[in-house]
């Protein structure tokens, strides 16, 4: 009766071993419950989106890599609920996955590919620097929200499809002003309402969309690099984020008085 209990005990504690999908250049990992058929469509999504990625970043002479040497794990998560990546592994929610491919789904959450993508193949000078105790993810972020804004298969957090100069205008304007960019990080990690880590994100996105169309790939990605700013654009830091301030301000709608 111990045996069999013993026995009992150690099938039950014995965690389930991750099947795994391998292509030339990444690795899923998932759970047995996940048909194949999906974790084929999945791959097939990855495979897209990481030729859109480094095509984008290839572009440019600046474009050096990535730091991230180790082969690329894409991992069909049933604990993470929102995308997530940390180092050579994305995050992906199973729930998200499943319903993504799924004849009948009804959710529009989102895999955020690109972006999670983006966060291994470019990895800003600033994203190891510690700020109250986690990374300095400003500029990484705003690369990710921009690439998937831009190239993304569909409308997915933060902007949801709306253009990134609009979609600061109208979230600040709910919020009630915009995040001073230097504090945009710290609120995307305390804020206490969902808006306010929104709101983050899009001015994240935002201030990259105009760094790069008013300087070009070449010299953002210098500034990605750790270069000061004002080397590379002539401006302060605060000086472009005044410029920034000016553009948004013509995004933001005002009810007309009668």
């Amino acid at each position: 009766m111990l045996k069999k209990l013993l026995l009992l005990t150690l099938i039950l504690s014995t965690p389930t071993i991750a099947e795994s999908y391998k292509t030339r250049d990444f690795t899923i990992e998932y759970d047995p419950n996940v048909p194949t058929s999906i974790v084929e469509q999945l791959a097939e999504r990855v495979i897209n989106n990481r030729k859109v990625v480094l095509a984008y970043l290839n572009q440019s002479n600046n474009y050096t890599g990535t730091p991230i040497k180790e082969r690329l794990t894409v991992y069909i998560s049933k604990q993470r609920r929102t995308p997530y990546q940390n180092w050579n592994t994305i995050h992906i929610p199973e729930k998200r996955v499943l319903s993504e491919f799924s004849e009948e789904s009804n959710e529009d959450n989102g895999l955020a590919v690109i972006h999670e993508l983006a966060h291994v193949y470019a990895v800003s000078a600033y994203r190891k620097n510690k700020k109250n105790g986690y990374e300095d993810r400003f500029f990484d972020d705003g690369l990710a929200v921009f690439l998937q804004h831009r190239f993304g298969e569909s409308a997915e957090y933060p902007d949801f499809g709306v253009d990134l100069y609009r979609a600061v205008a109208e979230k600040s304007t709910e919020y009630g002003e915009l995040i001073a960019l230097p504090e945009a990080e710290n609120v995307r990690h305390s804020a206490k309402t969902g808006l306010g880590r929104r709101l983050a994100y899009l001015q994240e996105g935002a201030f990259t969309q105009f760094l790069i169309e008013n300087y070009g790939l070449d010299k953002y990605l210098e500034i990605y690099a750790g270069e000061n700013p004002k080397k590379v654009t002539g401006k302060t830091l605060n000086e472009l984020e005044k410029d920034w301030t000016q553009l948004i301000k013509n995004f933001t709608s005002k009810k007309p008085t009668r």
